[in-house]
């Protein structure tokens, strides 16, 4: 699965997704994109189409799909990150944070275009999503002109946190859907102004659109939830200010 995203200095919102799921006979293709604008209702598109995955070289990732509408350039600033991130005899999680940190520049259908700091990633997974060894996850990414943080912490049988702080891993963290204090309480990153961008069961939601998708997939996939938002991020090293931004992050429960 691929996910860019963008945040406008206004708090306009684009996210990407491009999603091949292979399982024995099964083959679906799925690409969709999520816009909000400050006041607006949050917009999706959805094709499930074959698709041309995002093209990257250099410092440079490119992504267009003739069906969404969309064309959308992302230029690194920091560099990419790589962890396996679940290891077992069933299969494997790798992650790639292609860019944490991007100048994103985006046309969205003939009259819209969206500027912003931006983010990308790709994740691979081997492993049936309805049997990861998860019951509940919180991810998310702050950006600034002056610093990045990524998170990914989640709960169950295998437990996982990873904090990354302008590229570099942080110790000593703790991920709530308010704040992320990591080092020992010194730096702390408030999320505040939260704003839904997407809430529900993801059979009503990102998978609705699946013609029979209710016959196909275990209950565990169809009745997971999912809150997206989008928050105005203050990053703080003892109480002092240090950079303030847009933060896209979520909560995923299995249940």
């Amino acid at each position: 699965k691929w996910y860019m995203d963008c945040v406008s200095d206004a708090g306009d919102v684009f996210i990407g997704y491009a999603a091949l799921l292979q399982w024995k006979a099964l083959s679906i293709n799925y690409s969709s994109i999520l816009q909000y604008q400050n006041g607006k209702q949050t917009e999706s598109r959805t094709s499930l189409r074959k698709f041309s995955p995002p093209q990257i070289k250099d410092c440079l990732l490119n992504w267009s799909s003739d069906s969404l509408e969309i064309k959308g350039t992302w230029k690194a600033i920091s560099s990419p990150i790589e962890r396996t991130i679940f290891e077992s005899d069933a299969g494997d999680i790798k992650w790639q944070c292609l860019q944490p940190l991007a100048e994103a520049d985006i046309y969205i259908g003939k009259e819209r275009r969206l500027k912003g700091l931006g983010y990308a990633e790709h994740i691979s997974i081997s492993i049936p999503p309805w049997q990861l060894p998860i019951e509940e996850l919180r991810w998310g990414r702050f950006l600034s002109d002056r610093n990045s943080l990524v998170w990914i912490d989640w709960q169950g049988p295998y437990p996982l946190q990873l904090v990354l702080y302008d590229g570099v891993q942080a110790e000593n963290a703790h991920v709530s859907d308010s704040e992320i204090t990591f080092d020992d309480g010194r730096r702390v990153l408030s999320l505040e102004e939260k704003q839904v961008l997407r809430e529900g069961a993801l059979i009503n939601t990102a998978l609705s659109v699946i013609p029979g998708i209710g016959k196909i997939l275990p209950l565990r996939s169809l009745n997971t939830y999912e809150c997206k938002w989008r928050s105005r991020g203050f990053l703080k090293e003892q109480s002092r200010p240090v950079s303030e931004g847009w933060v896209i992050h979520e909560i995923v429960r299995w249940v």
